[in-house]
Parts: C-alpha cells; structure tokens; sequence
C-alpha cells in the first residue's frame, strides 16, 4: 500500500487529506511540525508528501530542501494559505512538484495526489538563481495564485500566455519567467514599435537571435497582423525553435471568434497561462505596493504615505494599474518636501476620481459572491445557516472597525450610531470580549 506523509499544523485540513488520501487507497502519516514530519520522513518511506509551508517549528521550504537531499526523495506538494513570489519560486527550485493555495479545494487536490502517488522518484531539478524579493508585491488571493502559475512556469519549458489589463505587471512576469528557466538572453519583439515595412524581417530576426534555447517575448501578440501569425505559427513548431513566452491584454479567445487571431497559434502560446489581476481587485496590497514604489521613486529621502494619502490611494479604480502607482508616487516625490505624503501630493486626477468609489462597491459583490460559492459548495447537509455565514462576515468587519476607533467600542458606538448593549453582545460573541 503506498503510503503519504501529511505535513500539516491545521487538524481539520490534516484530517481533511487523511481522509482523501483513504480513499485514494494510501495510508496517511500526519506530522504536526516540520520537524516531526522529518522524524516520521526518516523513520519510514512514503510514497508522497504534503507539505504546508506554514508550519509552527520551521519553515515548510526548510523541510522541503532537507526531504529533497535524501537519497529517494518522494514527490512533494506543497500547500500555503500566506503564498508569495519568492515562496512560489523557492519551492519549485528546490523540487516541489506542485503548488497549491489554501483554502484547498479537496475535489481538485485529490486527482493530484493520485498523480503524485504513480510518479517515479523526482532527480533534483537543476539549480537557478533566486529571485529577487522585490520584484513583485502582492499578498491578495488572485496575486497569490499568479505566483502559483509564475513559478510553474519557471519550472518549465514551454510556451506561456500572461495576460491581465495594461500596467498590471505581464511583461514583469515574463522577465521573472525567462530569468529563472534560461541562461540565454531575453529577446523582445513588439509589433507596434517597428514600422510596417520593417516588422516581419524584424519578426524572423527576433526569431533567428533566440533559436536553440533562447526565449522569445512577444509583446501583445493580439497586435500581430494574420500574416505574421501564421510566420508565427509556422516558425515555432520547427526544431530549434524558441520558447515563447506572450502578452496579451486584449481577449484573445474573442479576437478568434472575430477573425483577428489565430486559433493555432493560441493554443500554441498557451500551453500555460499566468493571469495578472488588475490592482483594483487587489486593493489590500496597495499600502505595501505604494511604499515600495515610493522608495523607489525617492532613493535617500525617508518619505511616508499619511492614512489620509492611503486611503485615496484605496479608493481609486487605477485603469493603468500598478504602472498608474508607480507614476502616482513619482508626482508624490517630486512634490512632497516634508517627510509624510499627503492627499494634496498626489495627482490632481487621483484627487478627484478617488472620491467615486462605485468600483469598491462592485468589488464587494464580485468578492462576496466568489465566498458564497465556496462556502455553498458542499452537501446539503453541510450547509451552513445564515447566522453563520453573517458572523464570518460580522467578525472581520468589527475588527476593522474598532481598530479605526482606537479599539474603544464606546467610541464606537457612538460614531456609528450603534446600540452599545447590542454592541457589547456582539464583542463578546464574536470576538470573545467583555
């Protein structure tokens, strides 16, 4: 019988796996700790692991690099609920076979531990350089599944479709990509730069510079007129031929039904796909987003945003996306001479669409409904009621705000117009205070 060993602090998500994992016809092994799951590793062979990277004792990729250094290593899935680039990356370049974000969806994760349990034992992958840390910010769910797909992209060697508005970080990514999977020089090519009598032999140099294990950024490919699509499509089926990785910020599966995109040449580009989400739907990750851009617009000067600054920064819609940031706190250190950015410092249109905030509005619904999805997803037996899934929503909102009230609930109270005996109840139901 094959046995998985389950690398996991959170007993209902343990438990959770055990039970696949029966059903699966495997034995599970459960670890508390990174370093009892190296004990039980040390102890016994398994056939599989998983491996949460959030662990109490050590970190999961610490436990990852010394199960990867045995003799047999077994194939490793790692699960994260904190997922970031650097981690994404990490894990891949120390032999993980998969990255998963929780919350887990058990009906997805359980054809992959199948997969795990008929693989071969995994070589070490070769080695590249590590990531640098500052290249992309994001704690948001949708970001955290980007550097999922950033780094199963890394780890491979075909061709990848980024897509996502303009300004959101595409060709960022594709730099990320090509500098962790090939030693050979980036080679870029943009349709729009070059005048038209020049692009198609501009096209095939492109192509001719990054044969026999180059990389080929072709920059939103949806501009390529049918002609050179069908180079394009030609080209990169021929031995030698580049790994290409491809923006695109328009739709191209609309584009196809329309007539101004291939269908081959899309499946051809898209083998993976890594979607970068717009900033608007990402607002939790602008305060560190704008501190780092504001550092780096302003090197030497000790420059702050105010709450006041950030919360117009939060308020706005952001059509050009991080590229609007990134402009945004250049005004600000451009304008700002004392060391707290104020609203007055930012741009005057930042002033005044940040006072509409319909867009946070729609985020709202658009986010409510992807967690009643989740949560209603399940047998009927199991669903919940709703005076449960209205104190899931209750908690978190009277977190934030008594953390706005200088955590003093007669303040409150009083501000928000709230009766401070329902108040009170709440508190102490919900946040277990008296």
């Amino acid at each position: 019988m094959s046995r998985v060993l389950i690398i996991e602090d959170e007993y209902a998500l343990a438990a959770a796996l055990a039970t696949v994992v029966r059903r699966l016809g495997a034995e599970p092994v459960v670890a508390a700790s990174g370093q009892g799951g190296l004990d039980k590793a040390q102890r016994q062979q398994f056939d599989a692991v998983l491996l949460d990277i959030g662990l109490p004792d050590m970190s999961g990729l610490k436990v990852l690099s010394a199960l990867r250094a045995g003799p047999t290593p077994p194939p490793i899935l790692i699960i994260t609920a904190h997922g970031s680039l650097e981690n994404a990356l990490e894990a891949r370049r120390l032999g993980a076979h998969d990255y998963f974000l929780k919350p887990l969806n058990l009906a997805e994760i359980q054809p992959q531990i199948r997969a795990l349990l008929d693989l071969p034992r995994l070589d070490l992958p070769p080695s590249f350089a590590s990531p640098d840390p500052s290249l992309m910010i994001g704690n948001a769910p949708e970001m955290q599944r980007a550097f999922a797909q950033i780094a199963q992209a890394a780890a491979a060697r075909v061709p990848v479709l980024l897509t996502g508005q303009h300004g959101t970080g595409k060709t960022l990514a594709a730099e990320i990509i090509a500098a962790q999977s090939s030693a050979s020089p980036l080679t870029r090519y943009r349709y729009d730069e070059w005048p038209a009598e020049q692009a198609e032999a501009t096209l095939q140099q492109c192509l001719d510079e990054a044969r026999n294990g180059g990389v080929l950024l072709l920059e939103e490919i949806s501009l390529l007129p049918l002609h050179l699509q069908a180079t394009l499509a030609r080209t990169i089926t021929e031995p030698g031929a580049p790994r290409v990785l491809a923006t695109s910020a328009s739709d191209l599966r609309e584009a196809i039904t329309q007539g101004r995109f291939r269908e081959d040449l899309f499946y051809q580009i898209s083998v993976l796909q890594v979607t970068l989400p717009a900033l608007s739907h990402r607002t939790e990750d602008i305060p560190a987003l704008a501190a780092e851009l504001l550092k780096n617009a302003a090197p030497g000067k000790d420059l702050h945003l105010s709450v006041e600054a950030l919360g117009l920064l939060k308020a706005c819609p952001w059509p050009g996306n991080v590229r609007e940031l990134a402009a945004a706190m250049q005004h600000a250190a451009a304008v700002c001479t004392s060391p707290q950015v104020l609203p007055r410092h930012l741009p005057p249109s930042l002033q005044a669409t940040g006072q509409d905030t319909s867009h946070l509005d729609t985020a709202l619904v658009r986010s409510m409904t992807a967690w009643l999805d989740q949560k209603l997803t399940c047998p009927v037996e199991n669903t919940p009621d709703y005076d449960t899934l209205l104190a899931q929503i209750e908690k978190p909102l009277l977190t934030e705000l008594l953390a706005r009230y200088e955590d003093k609930p007669t303040r409150l109270a009083a501000a928000l117009n709230m009766n401070r005996a329902t108040l009170r109840r709440k508190l102490r139901e919900l946040l277990g205070r008296e």
